[in-house]
């Protein structure tokens, strides 16, 4: 293990933001301070020992920060400060300012300089990596040579460290609260060829050369002047060859890559209860081709992949087993644990729309059918249009909608998404759908198994739901019609399947907290096998 340690001296950073001039940036970004020592590196003359030493540490991966979260900003204000000189001593936009009682003038522009105060002036990059014997001395030097990071008014102390204090911010793949930009392999040579300093340097050597002989030529006289004239001549075409549009310019670097961060996941805390279900799931990703689907269509998506399965069971659908129907001998709903049909749709969010990006299987823990369930999902004439081989877990299905008089409204083709788990999007990873929680918010709404009542509330209901499903009796339950969750649709928008004789059963949206952390998924209320129900647990729950 080895860091990078960095102490503004001043106590302050004065760092201002990619996107927003007027706000400061905190937590440092790592790419900024390797942007600092490439910079100390080529002031001090480009050393081929210390380039080594930066060409390595690009190859690393992002590294975890050590940095105080709690900062303290200084107020904003603006202040108006001198322009650079430039050639001109009068311009043609007006009367320059007085400069206090000096005879020259100034333009001023207004400038921003946010500042942050951490609650220490250290902070640390740290890499589980051993830095090698022969880099060290030359990393050293650089650190060394770093006088400032983002602004000239932050003056820091640069050091290697062999020991630094536990990370604070550490790279994840979901969505991260915290986006940083890191740098990676290639990054010197690209800051070495937006800085462009051997074009500049050779434009200012013919430059110089130019004038040189401008100044000679204007004071010459006879045949030296002829003789200067052609060297004067020659010279301006030489560099204006080299550089067609002018003096090169040093350009401002691009972003690189950014890289999401977030705290440390603590270590589990208390007791954790495994729900109904087994946590793993079968997650099927839609495949390309067919009609968007929505969360409001998760039942009759969940009735489509169960006559499916039932399909390909055998041709006489009363030989069903109750595990796969879902009814009983006499008709009615079965009491047996049974496959639930999970929607996972694009929710939780900023720009979230509640788009089913697949399906997920949950089967209950210690199901005596899984295997022969897999058999069945895998059993499959193959797809060629999605190069899907006999033998892979795949659904093609046909979708209804009874409130069309069961009308076909489109295909759904399904792959089982054996991709690791870093690889998928949030909302197609397990983890997103079965992490430890004591609060857990519905993305479908719940379809409430009785009717509330004078003296029986939706709450009550919904925690006798929980207890008649596997889960402890919650200590808290909060219901609503209106979305919980970023990109839930409401509750009255989605489809339920009409009863004969009977009203549908209500719904509704809800707040659950447990006693104790509990294991997913949860699944909840009469139509928990039919993908209402759904529960997505807190972020601020999760550890």
């Amino acid at each position: 293990m080895f860091a990078l340690g960095v102490e503004f001296l001043m106590r302050r950073a004065v760092i201002t933001r990619i996107d927003d001039r007027e706000e400061p940036e905190w937590p440092p970004h790592p790419d900024r301070v390797f942007m600092a020592l490439v910079a100390a590196w080529g002031e001090a003359g480009e050393d081929t020992d210390q380039r080594a030493a930066l060409e390595w540490l690009e190859t690393l991966a992002p590294p975890t920060l050590a940095v105080p979260l709690e900062v303290s900003k200084r107020t904003p204000f603006t202040s108006y400060v001198p322009v650079n000189d430039d050639d001109s001593p009068v311009g043609p936009k007006g009367p320059f300012g007085p400069m206090g009682s000096l005879p020259m003038g100034r333009n001023r522009q207004p400038r921003q300089f946010p500042a942050v105060v951490p609650a220490s002036p250290e902070f640390f990059l740290r890499w589980d990596v051993d830095l090698p014997a022969n880099l060290r001395p030359a990393l050293e030097r650089i650190c060394g040579l770093a006088t400032y990071l983002g602004h000239s008014a932050s003056p820091v102390r640069m050091w290697v460290a062999d020991e630094a204090p536990e990370p604070t911010l550490v790279p994840v793949e979901e969505r991260p609260k915290t986006k940083l930009r890191v740098f990676g392999p290639g990054r010197l040579k690209y800051l070495e060829g937006r800085y462009n300093r051997a074009a500049i340097e050779n434009y200012a050597t013919l430059d110089n050369e130019v004038n040189l002989l401008r100044m000679q030529f204007q004071a010459a006289k006879g045949k030296t002047k002829s003789a200067l004239k052609e060297r004067l001549a020659a010279a301006e075409a030489t560099r204006d060859a080299q550089s067609p549009s002018g003096p090169p310019q040093t350009l401002r670097p691009q972003p690189s890559l950014w890289q999401g961060y977030a705290p440390p996941r603590k270590e589990p805390t208390g007791d954790v209860i495994d729900g109904p279900f087994d946590a793993g799931l079968f997650v099927f990703r839609e495949l390309p081709g067919n009609r968007r689907y929505a969360l409001e269509s998760c039942g009759i998506v969940a009735e489509a992949i169960r006559l499916e399965l039932v399909r390909r069971h055998g041709p006489n659908v009363q030989d069903a087993p109750e595990w796969l129907s879902g009814h009983a001998a006499d008709g009615g709903p079965s009491k047996q644990p049974r496959p639930a049909y999970v929607p996972l749709g694009f929710v939780g969010h900023e720009h979230a729309d509640g788009h089913l990006l697949g399906i997920a299987v949950a089967v209950p823990r210690e199901f005596e059918h899984t295997e022969e369930l897999f058999r069945l999902l895998a059993r499959h004439d193959g797809a060629p249009q999605h190069d899907i081989e006999p033998g892979v877990p795949y659904l093609s299905v046909m979708v209804r909608n009874p409130h069309l008089e069961n009308r076909e409204i489109g295909r759904l083709d399904l792959e089982l998404d054996e991709r690791p788990e870093g690889r998928r999007q949030a909302t197609l990873k397990s983890f997103t759908w079965t992490s430890p929680a004591r609060i857990w918010t519905t993305v479908t709404p719940v379809m409430l198994p009785q009717f509330p009542r004078r003296g029986l509330g939706a709450e009550e209901v919904i925690a006798k739901a929980c207890v008649d499903a596997g889960y402890p009796e919650p200590v808290a339950v909060r219901v609503s019609f209106a979305p919980l969750v970023r990109g839930t649709p409401h509750s009255r928008a989605f489809h339920v399947k009409p009863r004969q004789g009977r009203p549908p059963r209500p719904l509704t949206h809800a707040k659950i907290e447990f006693p104790v952390r509990v294991r997913g998924p949860v699944l909840i209320g009469a139509g928990r096998y039919a993908g209402y129900g759904v529960c997505r647990p807190c972020q601020e729950d999760q550890s």
